[in-house]
């Protein structure tokens, strides 16, 4: 087994902390908002919506090169509709055949008005709209610094 120190990497000059990019990072502070924990037997709809987030903290960074409040609460109001209708599904898969016709309709009508929400949160993110050139004249003589 080899002796030699492990290298301190202040003393070498080398950056300390979390690497670039890395959301867990001090410098990289986010908006705190969350969704909660649910049981062990629903980890994978947690697992699932939390990659949905950050895809969609990725996604609005990249179209508007940061995330607002306003922002991080609709992606937030997005996931949780998304969870709502994950555990609807699941529900209704574990328990489909002991309930009855109406109460297995009723859990399906959740699961689509889930997407449905879900849908109008993402559309408020505003994400399918093109990008305004920053070299792009107002043709209606509108100023922002009026």
């Amino acid at each position: 087994m080899d002796k030699t120190p492990i290298a301190d990497t202040a003393k070498e000059g080398r950056p300390r902390g979390a690497p670039a990019g890395n959301q867990n990072g001090r410098g990289n502070i986010r908006h705190g908002l969350r969704a909660g924990s649910l049981p062990r037997d629903a980890k994978h709809v947690e697992h699932q919506t939390n990659a949905l987030r950050r895809e969609l903290e990725a996604a609005v960074m990249a179209a508007k090169g940061e995330v607002t409040l306003l922002d991080a609460a609709t992606i937030q109001t997005a996931v949780k509709w998304e969870r709502h209708g994950a555990l609807a599904l699941r529900w209704l898969r574990i328990e489909g055949e002991k309930l009855k016709p109406i109460d297995r309709l009723t859990f399906s009508r959740e699961i689509a008005r889930a997407s449905a929400e879900r849908d109008k949160a993402l559309a408020a993110l505003g994400l399918d709209a093109p990008p305004k050139p920053p070299w792009a004249i107002d043709v209606e003589g509108k100023s922002d610094d009026r």
